[in-house]
């Protein structure tokens, strides 16, 4: 028997719902949280004296025109053992959303075929933060990078209005394309997770050293990392999430930087539904019927 699109649709978010909460009600047993508690406490140090981010990564990232950066979820700063645990499961039932399951069903024959792992990255106070292209993003060019960034946690990739640059990697040379207009900053809590504090206002969040540090280490990129390839092989641009802490860059993510003109126009229309939810706090309905 055929079923209509809208039944369908009812039944995989059902299958989802049920998916994601067998997850995160999940237990792991006694021999993984005993296995956990011990590497934790070698590489971080005692319970409670440390912060995690715990975020996702996927066998369905980074796909040919298609990276999945920012479907799953990340559980910031998270303290205690206790707390680990719970962000991990919530943190692996994330790629099951209906939201990231729609994304990927655009570019998979068989987007239920998705196996998540988690990471726990140790929480760093940085100054400032945000993310860096090794190409310009709008023309594609080589030789130059696209940055944004803010002061705080989470600079430039948390819908913040950040300082945005082209830097050219051979003369240095640098061009303002945005001002960071954040009055607020986000910085961690010693007890778990993020707390807002007014930004400094500074005139320029990256100093001229900061930014020959993100030039030298661009230039290394293809050496460090040889496998930001695309599906015939070859080199792309880098994507980075970047923070300084104490004049010391801090790399926390790197991955290919791949793109689409689908890509690009679907988040440009995710960003005015964002823009419209959080000024007005409504959303759009897209398959209802105007006038209902």
């Amino acid at each position: 028997m055929e079923v209509s699109p809208r039944k369908q649709k009812q039944i995989t978010r059902q299958f989802l719902q049920r998916l994601r909460n067998w997850i995160v009600h999940a237990d792991a047993g006694e021999a993984f949280r005993l296995r956990l508690q011990a590497a934790l406490e070698k590489t971080f140090g005692a319970d409670g004296t440390y912060g995690v981010f715990v975020r996702s990564d996927t066998n369905v990232e980074d796909l040919p025109g298609f990276t999945g950066a920012g479907l799953n979820l990340t559980v910031a700063n998270v303290v205690g053992f206790k707390n680990v645990l719970k962000a991990i499961n919530r943190v692996w039932a994330s790629p099951f959303t209906e939201r990231a399951y729609q994304w990927r069903q655009a570019y998979m024959e068989n987007p239920e075929h998705v196996y998540a792992s988690v990471l726990l990255l140790k929480s760093i106070p940085v100054e400032k933060s945000g993310v860096m292209v090794t190409a310009d993003v709008h023309s594609g060019q080589k030789g130059w990078l696209t940055i944004a960034v803010n002061e705080g946690i989470g600079g430039g990739v948390s819908g913040q209005t950040a300082e945005e640059l082209s830097v050219n990697m051979q003369s240095g040379s640098v061009r303002l394309m945005a001002h960071a207009t954040e009055p607020f900053k986000r910085i961690l809590l010693t007890s778990g997770g993020l707390a807002k504090i007014p930004a400094s206002g500074t005139e320029a969040v990256l100093s001229e050293a900061d930014v020959v540090i993100l030039i030298n280490f661009a230039k290394s990129v293809p050496v460090r990392f040889p496998r930001l390839l695309n599906s015939d092989d070859r080199p792309v641009p880098a994507d980075i999430e970047f923070g300084f802490y104490r004049n010391k860059l801090i790399l926390f993510q790197i991955r290919p930087f791949l793109e689409s003109a689908q890509a690009r126009h679907s988040l440009f229309l995710n960003g005015l539904d964002q823009v419209l939810s959080e000024k007005h706090g409504i959303t759009v309905n897209l398959d209802s019927i105007p006038g209902e």
